[in-house]
């Protein structure tokens, strides 16, 4: 009896043995957090937090999936300092294409414990810590202190070059990294055989995508110089709707949203002053010419003065660049809104009185400017109307006229009947 008790224990013991993983090999999961757009204070908490997380669920390790043109302010030295504490092994992937890594995301890579990247991928300006600060060597051998370099296969300066993140785990199959706590070897894959015979690597390792939350991104989002531009034209432009359209509270509360998130993104980024001066000019030019009832040399000249506001309102230096593209959007988008919509809906809310327009008909104003070829505008109650007028009737700025008729968004005026 007392023999096959101790039997069975040591059949027990065995069975426990053989539940254990291997000492130093690695099983479970691997983190892949996400690290995108500029990196401010807000995403070095971001990362801490991501870091320690993955260590206290068990990961093996964080792949820093990395798209950053550099950091602001005091999170290039922050950023620096989890990466000098991190609490597990740490790879770098740069990608996908075109994806970037200047400045402190360079520094990133540089400092990883396996660095990667994808083909097509830029990474570079490794001097420059903060964005828009001069540049500062770094206290450690690396080789980006240049313009960003082209990552091509064979890239001399990476641990490796993945097309993907899936090559990359699969690679870190049988691999060893130091860690706080030893070596670990890294199970990421088994061998296996497809149809016609040919044996491949086939990742088994669990992989969490670990990304910012919703707040986290939409602060991110004015660190763009295309979409701080976007932001703050836009509610600059809806304020002034505000003003001339709508009445009180409605596109107060509409452009509330994109002048407070630009207002961060002023905060963070180093600003120049002549884009914001170009700024504030080209929509006071949009808005005179709105006030003047027509769209002409000033909105022209506006919609220009945007575009170079644009290109200047961020002082990025090299690693962050507005995109002409994205300027241009955005003005167009300005000039549009100032062209068609206030129009539109200034000439609505003054015409609420009872559905349609017909309660115009009658109604005295004055003309804004000479009418040339029977046509001009018209002030009607502090709205400004597009108006028609007989072509050979003669009618000079400040001539007093009558609403005779209304066709769509135009009035057909003529001059008052003399009373004597």
């Amino acid at each position: 009896m007392r023999h096959r008790l101790l039997l069975l224990a040591l059949f027990t013991v065995l069975l426990a043995t053989l539940a254990l993983p291997a000492l130093g090999q690695s099983e479970g999961r691997i983190d892949v957090i996400e690290l995108e757009g500029v990196i401010d204070d807000a995403k070095v908490d971001y990362l801490e937090r991501s870091l320690q997380r993955a260590a206290d669920d068990g990961a093996e390790a964080a792949i820093l999936k990395i798209d950053s043109p550099g950091a602001v302010g005091d999170a290039a030295e922050r950023v620096e300092q989890v990466m000098a504490n991190r609490p597990l092994p740490v790879v770098t992937w740069v990608g996908d294409a075109p994806a970037r890594a200047f400045g402190v995301a360079a520094r990133l890579v540089c400092g990883a414990d396996v660095s990667t990247a994808a083909p097509g991928t830029q990474i570079g300006w490794i001097s420059v810590l903060s964005i828009g600060g001069d540049e500062t060597p770094a206290d450690f051998t690396c080789p980006w202190h240049g313009p960003g370099e082209l990552v091509e296969d064979g890239f001399p300066a990476l641990d490796r070059v993945d097309a993907s993140l899936g090559q990359l785990i699969v690679w870190l199959d049988g691999q060893t990294l130091e860690t706080p706590s030893g070596e670990v070897t890294f199970e990421t894959a088994e061998e296996v055989t497809d149809d016609d015979g040919a044996t491949r690597l086939q990742q088994t390792i669990e992989v969490r995508f670990v990304e910012p939350n919703l707040w986290i991104r939409t602060l991110n989002a004015a660190l763009s110089p295309e979409a701080l531009f976007f932001f703050l034209a836009a509610g600059l432009a809806v304020a002034a709707f505000e003003f001339y359209a709508i009445g009180p509270g409605v596109a107060a509360g509409t452009a509330l949203l994109p002048i407070v998130v630009g207002a961060y993104g002023v905060a963070q980024l180093p600003m120049s002053w002549v884009g914001i001066a170009l700024l504030l000019f080209g929509l006071f030019l949009l808005t005179a010419d709105y006030q003047a009832g027509r769209f002409r040399v000033a909105s022209v000249l506006g919609s220009v003065v945007l575009v170079a506001a644009g290109r200047l309102l961020v002082d990025g230096g090299p690693t962050l660049q507005a995109s002409w593209a994205g300027v241009i959007v955005t003005a167009i988008a300005v000039a549009l809104f100032y062209a068609v919509a206030m129009p539109v809906v200034a000439r609505s809310r003054f015409s609420t009185g009872t559905f349609g327009r017909d309660h115009l008909i009658g109604r005295s104003g004055v003309a804004v400017g000479a009418f040339s070829e029977g046509a001009g505008v018209v002030d009607l109650g502090g709205a400004r109307w597009q108006a028609t007028a007989h072509r050979e009737s003669t009618i000079a700025d400040g001539d007093p006229l009558v609403v005779a008729s209304v066709r769509g968004l135009w009035l057909e005026v003529e001059a008052p009947e003399d009373e004597s």
